[in-house]
């Protein structure tokens, strides 16, 4: 593994945590303690960004938020990885036949980044925007991993530790394989939905997914059982065949039928094969509906 350069870490830490709530203007007091920081080197990397112009600082009240130079970073980062932006169209004609908001992501190390969404926010739902970031870390992210390889597949259980037990570990397996066969993933609202709402809203520092609860990741379907959901996931497979980004259906409302899972699952299938033709990728395997992609 290559070796990590501290600083650059403590940069990249920093502008993650002003992209959690881009309107937001945060004080160097605040962001030296959310980021475990001295003020001394909080205010340097500060001054730094802010001489390049990849932070403001406000005049007046001295906080800081996101500044111009990004704009130009993320217009170039857009263009070299065009798969959200050819997700766009057929994103806003889910979240409008179904009257739900879509979400398009990627995996990027051991993050979760949102990269684009759709469709309107439910009131009191959660509040996703661009830029946010989660842990990839069981049960988050199996329509990420579950096309992967066992090493990768052994990272992601990996980062739960040495001392989780065996039946966890198996069931986090069996979810990955369900999400294979059906060609999705369900993710279920209850306890854990909760963290998942604190992390995406910022509210924890350094968010995680592990916590003992309902079960999040749907192994199976049970016929006449009604179901809370947090999402439906698909995935956008690229030219390799690797997952590019996946896309989620959110902001169910009250309990779903069991029944009525596997329409929503296809309409949002339909338009990740949408997306993995228009970027000339190849799905390894889709279970959902007749169509098949080219192998």
């Amino acid at each position: 593994m290559a070796r990590r350069t501290p600083a650059v870490d403590r940069t990249v830490a920093v502008l993650n945590h002003l992209a959690v709530d881009p309107g937001a203007r945060v004080s160097l007091s605040e962001l030296a303690r959310e980021l475990d920081l001295s003020k001394a080197t909080a205010h340097a990397l500060l001054a730094s960004l802010v001489d390049h112009g990849y932070v403001l600082r406000d005049p007046t009240s001295k906080a800081y938020a996101l500044g111009p130079a990004l704009v130009a970073l993320g217009n170039a980062a857009s263009s070299a990885n065009p798969a959200s932006q050819l997700a766009a169209g057929p994103m806003a004609a889910v979240s409008r036949d179904l009257d739900l908001e879509c979400v398009a992501s990627t995996a990027i190390g051991d993050e979760i980044v949102i990269l684009a969404t759709s469709g309107e926010p439910r009131p009191l739902g959660i509040n996703i925007q661009p830029g946010l970031r989660l842990p990839l870390v069981p049960p988050l992210g199996t329509v990420f991993v579950a096309w992967s390889g066992p090493e990768v597949i052994d990272r992601w259980l990996g980062t739960l530790g040495p001392d989780v037990d065996p039946p966890r570990l198996a069931r986090y397996r069996q979810a990955l394989e369900a999400v294979r066969a059906r060609g999705y993933s369900v993710g279920l609202g209850g306890d854990e939905q909760q963290q998942l709402v604190a992390s995406l809203q910022g509210e924890q520092a350094h968010p995680t997914a592990t916590a003992p609860g309902e079960e999040y990741a749907l192994v199976e379907l049970a016929e006449s059982t009604p179901y809370r959901l947090n999402h439906v996931g698909a995935p956008v497979f690229d030219a390799a065949g690797q997952v590019a980004i996946a896309l989620f259906l959110i902001g169910f409302r009250g309990q779903i039928p069991a029944s009525d899972v596997p329409a929503y699952a296809e309409r949002l299938v339909a338009a990740a094969e949408e997306v993995t033709v228009a970027l000339g990728g190849r799905s390894p395997r889709l279970a959902v509906g007749s169509r098949r992609l080219p192998e």
